[in-house]
Protein backbone atom coordinates (compact mmCIF):
# COMPACT_ATOMS: atom_id res chain seq x y z
CA UNK A 1 0.00 0.00 0.00
CA UNK A 2 0.71 3.66 -0.79
CA UNK A 3 0.34 5.88 1.92
CA UNK A 4 -1.62 9.11 0.89
CA UNK A 5 -0.17 12.52 1.95
CA UNK A 6 -2.64 14.35 4.78
CA UNK A 7 0.03 16.28 7.35
CA UNK A 8 3.27 17.31 6.99
CA UNK A 9 5.02 18.06 9.44
CA UNK A 10 9.01 19.52 9.26
CA UNK A 11 11.20 16.20 9.12
CA UNK A 12 8.00 13.75 9.73
CA UNK A 13 5.01 13.70 7.35
CA UNK A 14 1.53 11.73 9.24
CA UNK A 15 -0.65 10.16 6.35
CA UNK A 16 -2.85 7.90 5.41
CA UNK A 17 -2.12 4.32 4.96
CA UNK A 18 -3.55 3.50 1.48
CA UNK A 19 -7.07 3.39 1.72
CA UNK A 20 -7.58 2.23 4.70
CA UNK A 21 -8.18 3.38 9.00
CA UNK A 22 -4.77 3.12 9.71
CA UNK A 23 -1.89 6.04 9.64
CA UNK A 24 1.43 6.64 8.36
CA UNK A 25 4.63 7.70 9.90
CA UNK A 26 7.30 8.51 6.98
CA UNK A 27 10.59 10.25 7.46
CA UNK A 28 12.13 13.45 5.59
CA UNK A 29 13.05 11.06 2.44
CA UNK A 30 9.24 9.36 2.42
CA UNK A 31 10.74 6.20 4.37
CA UNK A 32 7.58 4.29 6.46
CA UNK A 33 8.86 4.58 10.25
CA UNK A 34 5.70 3.01 11.48
CA UNK A 35 2.17 2.64 11.46
CA UNK A 36 -1.07 3.23 13.52
CA UNK A 37 -4.51 2.59 14.46
CA UNK A 38 -5.22 6.19 15.21
CA UNK A 39 -4.00 9.70 13.76
CA UNK A 40 -3.64 10.70 17.04
CA UNK A 41 -0.98 8.19 17.73
CA UNK A 42 0.58 8.91 14.79
CA UNK A 43 1.11 12.04 15.72
CA UNK A 44 2.58 11.00 19.14
CA UNK A 45 4.57 8.96 17.68
CA UNK A 46 6.41 11.83 15.78
CA UNK A 47 6.11 14.09 18.81
CA UNK A 48 8.37 11.67 20.56
CA UNK A 49 10.85 11.47 17.47
CA UNK A 50 11.23 15.47 16.98
CA UNK A 51 12.48 15.35 21.00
Amino acid sequence: MTPQQNTQQPGYKVARYGNSRYWAVLDAAGELVCVTVYKRGAEEVVRRLRG
